[in-house]
């Protein structure tokens, strides 16, 4: 089966599973060294369907938030979307994907990710994927009474709501009372506000490039920040078992 792949943690995962991909969007990364070779057709909200066209697919494969409606809608050949909003959506996710693509190695994950989650967590803050050169200082002051706000945007400053993969991983690390959460998915908050609420920030690598602005988002909130690395936190499938595994 020929798939054409416009979801960059199903890419990833897919490919190591040995599912045939085709095609790929520009913002399907990993793994590097396999996705070089395969046809860009698109990002994840726009995609060219001559490109995809000319790979001659049995399936597009699109994710509800990683995608348009507009792009299902006019998809011209076969396809099925998942809607995953949380780490609890992986193991049905995984087993729909496995039947529609006839793949054990994807069924297979599915029960492996049933059993991370049938773990209770209560991790201290060492298990967080930082990216910061100086972890001991970057540990330390995730260990203090402050909450925590993760940011995945800046100019505005953005952060994540409860009903996201995001919070999800959080809350299954035993995390979901330190961090600051909110009804909204992807809130933009008041600079003033963060400075009242005096949280830790979580800097993440992802969608924003914090790793270039730490310093400067530091001095402009005049509160202390960690870089974090975004895609364990929120590359559902492989990438996102693999960190939970590890832990």
């Amino acid at each position: 089966m020929r798939v054409v792949c416009l979801v960059p943690s199903w890419t990833e995962t897919l490919i190591e599973c040995g599912v045939n991909v085709v095609g790929r969007t520009r913002y399907c990364v990993h793994p590097a060294d396999k996705v070089a070779s395969l046809a860009v057709v698109g990002g994840t909200k726009d995609v060219q369907w001559s490109k995809v066209a000319a790979l001659a697919p049995d399936m597009v494969i699109f994710d509800k938030e990683e995608n348009t409606l507009e792009m299902a809608q006019t998809c011209p050949f076969p396809y099925f979307a998942t809607d995953v909003k949380s780490v609890h959506d992986m193991p049905q996710a995984l087993r729909l994907l496995s039947q529609q693509l006839c793949s054990d190695a994807l069924l297979d994950l599915s029960v492996r990710y049933q059993a991370v989650l049938a773990e209770k967590k209560q991790c201290s803050p060492e298990v967080l994927p930082l990216l910061s050169g100086d972890f001991a200082s970057s540990t330390s002051v995730l260990n203090d009474q402050r909450t925590w706000l993760y940011l995945i945007w800046r100019k505005p400053f953005m952060s994540v709501g409860r009903d996201t993969f995001i919070y999800s991983v959080f809350e299954h690390l035993g995390f979901a009372d330190k961090v600051l959460t909110f009804d909204d998915r992807y809130p933009s908050l008041d600079e003033e506000w963060i400075r009242e609420q005096n949280p830790v920030l979580l800097c993440s690598s992802e969608p924003y490039p914090f790793a270039g602005k730490l310093e400067q988002t530091r001095a402009e909130l005049k509160l202390d920040a960690v870089l974090i690395d975004g895609e364990p936190m929120c590359w559902y499938g492989v990438r996102s078992l693999h960190y939970l595994e590890s832990i």
